[in-house]
């Protein structure tokens, strides 16, 4: 979480230095002219004196007092900079408060206020950074003109340096912060052709809703579902427009229509209102957050990087703000796709899905370690998602359902509510489908809708091993060789 004392001094910092130090220079002025008058009438009270200032000289001022009044004017607009950035800083910072507010009850100005009100602080971040480059530029050459009668003028060089830098990198890196999320699956894109009746089940639920129709529909190793805008690279390549992606591993433990109701669940953030949401607000709110946190590793690595600090912080600031908003609308989002789900189904039958869902794809996680080990002994499996289906239902007892009720499923775009609170909305209890979701091996199984499935599912599991190997530094041939000369 951002201080907002820490962002208050970050963006108050050197307006508050450079008005003290201007008006602290202008005080001195003052107390030089004020000793000087004293010397040519003694007779002066205090009073009288007060009345005679450097300001008030300038006004008219005559030819000898042309240098001192241009450096007294110098100061005046150093003040008025600080004071007009220091004030700036201020309203940026209730402009990011109160829009992350008013976004919180209402998805429209979510949509709304987001990708122009990150631009616009990033507008106002450049000009405060050149503002606060030249208080800080003036304020070193007018403090040490003043008090020391020595300029260093490689320390004001480097300030300026470094605004120019600062200003490089916030231009840059809003563009680059402001894009679509990116997902990548280890998975296939079918067409109709290559799998019909799992495409006749999608395109009739998405009619049964009044839902919009997904581009392109994806099978993959991932034990999730999804629909997203966002942009997909798998192995057919880069996928563009709105992608749906099926587990084939959960597939070979859902039913038929336990899968239906999750295809429903997920089609229904493409009706009605929230289909502008999913397209126009989810990818971008999450390409912005693996962005920043991008930027915020560079920002790690070197003191170079400092300029980049009130970018960072201001604009966690901002996603920050909206997160508050993301979350709660993301809640009653995610119980609106359950209940369009359950409609073109049951409440149970999306209930049990749901279940089965929490309670086993952390299997994948310990069957991606076990993959890891067989690569190091030169083996692989075959089929990758029929040994997971194996694994679960093995293990598909009543202990895999302890503990479940607060787990958030996750998903590349979105964020789920826990089990408990889905459930409650469906008005189905755990324990009403704890049967049902441990059945695990359904005699008209999902995966059946998906034709060459066992090819399919080979392809996509020596391609997954290939990668993973890679992504792990291990040389196949060699592990094979090896495990050759073991035996």
């Amino acid at each position: 979480m951002v201080s907002r004392t820490w962002l208050f001094g970050l963006l108050l910092a050197v307006p508050l230095i450079g008005f003290g130090i201007a008006e602290a220079i202008q005080a001195h002025f003052n107390s030089q002219l004020h000793s000087v008058l004293r010397k040519e009438y003694p007779a002066a009270t205090e009073q009288q004196l007060a009345q005679v200032t450097v300001a008030r000289l300038c006004e008219d001022p005559s030819p000898e007092l042309r240098g001192l009044c241009g450096t007294n004017a110098n100061l005046n607009l150093m003040s008025r900079g600080a004071l007009g950035a220091g004030a700036v800083g201020v309203a940026l910072l209730l402009f990011i408060s109160l829009a992350g507010r008013f976004a919180r009850n209402s998805r429209r100005l979510l949509v709304i206020l987001f990708t122009p009100g990150l631009y616009l602080a990033a507008v106002i971040l450049i000009g405060l950074v050149l503002v606060h480059a030249a208080v800080a530029m003036a304020a070193i050459y007018y403090a040490e003109s003043a008090l020391i009668g020595r300029i260093h003028v490689g320390v004001i060089a480097t300030i300026g340096l470094g605004a120019a830098v600062g200003v490089w990198a916030i231009a840059r890196g809003t563009f680059s912060l402001v894009r679509k999320a990116h997902t990548l699956v280890i998975g296939k894109a079918l067409t109709r052709q290559e799998a019909p009746r799992l495409w006749k089940e999608v395109e009739g639920s998405a009619h049964q809703l009044d839902a919009l129709h997904p581009d392109n529909l994806v099978v993959g190793l991932d034990p999730n579902f999804f629909v997203t805008e966002a942009d997909v690279t798998c192995l057919s390549g880069k996928l563009n427009g709105r992608t749906l992606y099926c587990s084939l591993p959960l597939c070979r433990i859902l039913s038929k229509q336990e899968l239906t109701s999750i295809i429903g669940h997920e089609l229904g953030h493409f009706k009605g209102e929230d289909t502008k949401f999913s397209e126009r607000f989810y990818p971008i709110y999450r390409g912005t957050a693996s962005s920043l946190a991008a930027l915020q590793a560079v920002a790690g690595e070197g003191s170079g990087s400092i300029p980049l600090l009130p970018a960072i912080a201001v604009f966690s600031y901002f996603l920050e703000c909206f997160s508050v908003a993301e979350s709660r609308l993301s809640r009653d989002r995610e119980l609106a796709a359950d209940r369009a789900g359950s409609s073109i189904t049951s409440s149970r039958t999306l209930a049990a899905a749901l279940v089965k869902l929490h309670a086993f794809t952390g299997v994948w996680q310990g069957l991606q370690e076990a993959s890891a080990n067989s690569l190091r002994q030169g083996k692989a499996f075959v089929n990758a998602s029929r040994t997971y289906a194996e694994v679960v239902g093995q293990s598909a007892g009543s202990e895999a359902l302890e503990g479940i009720a607060e787990v958030h499923l996750s998903h590349p775009t979105d964020s789920h509510p826990p089990l408990s609170l889905r459930l409650q909305s469906l008005q189905v209890g755990l324990n009403d489908v704890a049967t049902d979701a441990l059945m695990v091996t359904p005699l008209q199984g999902a995966i059946t809708l998906i034709s060459d499935a066992e090819k399919l599912e080979e392809e996509i599991s020596e391609a997954y091993q290939v990668l993973l190997a890679r992504q792990l530094g291990i040389d196949l041939e060699e592990a094979s060789r090896a495990a050759e000369g073991g035996a």
